[in-house]
């Protein structure tokens, strides 16, 4: 199951040090950062970059949240693992599958392509193929789309690299 932790924005990497370094035990699981790539130019060029997915998370896949949670008293950079009340919240399956579907086997949601046939958007090519009714708005300047997900309790507008190649 995939947990989410709250830390720091800018501190995750840290964080993500700290957890292995305290929690170096076989329940731990994997503990890791979604990022994207999105396309950004810089020195007269265009560049692949990549970007935290959801600053100030960090994922965690485990099947003991329990005893993982308890070598995490001691990591000072974590705010809380997410939850309801007293108990940890698994992110749901609807919400899991999506995030699967983007991922890459490295936590990467890679660039799209896509085109804008009338006023609709349609992937050609990308982990966003076939999820077209999830974009928001797309920024065509930047490279990017905002893409509906519900993560944390609460609906949320997520960028991922999107570069439209054409307009028909």
């Amino acid at each position: 199951m995939w947990y989410v932790m709250q830390v720091r924005t800018g501190r995750e990497e840290e964080t993500i040090s700290m957890v292995r370094q305290y929690t170096a035990d076989s329940h731990m699981g994997e503990c890791f950062l979604p990022r994207y790539e999105q396309k950004k130019k810089y020195a007269g060029a265009w560049h692949l970059v990549q970007a935290l997915l959801f600053p100030g998370y960090v994922f965690v896949e485990t099947e003991e949240i329990e005893k993982f949670y308890m070598g995490l008293k001691q990591v000072p950079s974590l705010t809380k693992v997410l939850g309801t009340g007293e108990r940890w919240t698994s992110i749901i399956d609807q919400d899991l599958k999506v995030l699967e579907k983007l991922l890459n086997k490295r936590r990467l949601v890679e660039m799209s392509t896509g085109c804008i046939e009338g006023d609709q958007v349609v992937i050609v090519d990308g982990p966003l193929k076939g999820l077209e009714t999830v974009v928001r708005k797309i920024n065509r300047h930047k490279k990017t789309a905002l893409v509906e997900m519900h993560m944390f309790g609460r609906r949320q507008d997520v960028a991922v690299g999107l570069e439209i190649v054409s307009r028909m």
